[in-house]
């Protein structure tokens, strides 16, 4: 079988919901985003998938919802590794400030806070996530879909917009919408790893927050 690969976005998590910058911050899921875990867990259980292993972020929104979503298919025993590289982008000065405030004593574009070249007070830009995020794909990622595991990597919506970038060969051209626990699956061409294809498997439960 040709290499596969699962990204999931975690579950909304209370500052999702409050409309703030989450970021590095270690802020929980929200009822709703238990429920988006498990919810995608079901959905890869109805569509035969299995892990060997599984990816998070240090950060328990990422955490709970693998757990979550990996109680659905009765995978809770596969090992799991944490990795710093996969927290989501650090915020700075704007963590824990709603959008709207943020946007107002910093500036307009903080309403897309993901695109590339922007870097917040004391935070990180896109680019300063695709230097760490790249060696987590190069060094770990690609050695285990060689070796013919099934990875799934539960982690946020700048690390995942990254990841798909440096899959797909772009360079901040193709950033586009996380949805919060819709996994995204990718199928790889054996040899070179290049994606053949790329699909969300389905839109998430009913959420407020549309991209951080």
């Amino acid at each position: 079988m040709p290499p596969q690969l699962v990204l999931l976005r975690h579950g909304q998590s209370v500052w999702n919901f409050e409309q703030r910058f989450a970021g590095s911050s270690d802020v929980e899921l929200t009822e709703l985003g238990w429920e988006q875990a498990r919810a995608a867990g079901r959905l890869l259980l109805e569509r035969s998938f299995r892990f060997d292993l599984v990816y998070t972020s240090e950060l328990r929104r990422a955490r709970h919802t693998a757990a979550a979503a990996l109680s659905q298919m009765e995978s809770t025993a596969i090992p799991a590794h944490v990795s710093g590289r996969l927290n989501e982008r650090h915020f700075g000065d704007l963590e824990g400030m709603k959008y709207t405030d943020a946007a107002r004593q910093y500036g307009e574009e903080w309403g897309q806070p993901w695109l590339w070249g922007k870097k917040p007070p004391g935070g990180e830009s896109m680019e300063d996530v695709a230097a760490r995020v790249r060696p987590f794909l190069e060094e770990q990622l690609f050695r285990d879909l060689r070796a013919g595991l099934r990875p799934l990597v539960v982690a946020h919506g700048n690390t995942i917009r990254v990841l798909d970038e440096l899959l797909r060969g772009g360079v901040g051209t193709r950033l586009e919408t996380i949805p919060a626990a819709s996994p995204l699956v990718y199928q790889l061409q054996e040899n070179t790893l290049n994606v053949c294809s790329r699909e969300f498997m389905a839109e998430p439960l009913t959420t407020t927050d549309k991209h951080r």
